[in-house]
């Protein structure tokens, strides 16, 4: 696997876990549901995009 594909996708689960982290936080505010819904997809698809280039690492 190339570095630059290992750090992409590290970065891309970190993006994503902040991302559902800052969620959760704002969860607890006056924030409606809606944008909530589409910022954690956001963040599940962040994290998971990250995960499945990592897995390439077998190949």
């Amino acid at each position: 696997m190339s570095p630059i594909r290992y750090f992409f996708g590290k970065a891309l689960q970190f993006v994503g876990l902040m991302t559902i982290t800052a969620v959760v936080f704002m969860f607890f505010s006056q924030m409606k549901m809606e944008p909530l819904l589409y910022w954690s997809l956001l963040g599940i698809i962040e994290f998971y995009l990250g995960t499945f280039l990592l897995g390439g690492e077998n190949s």
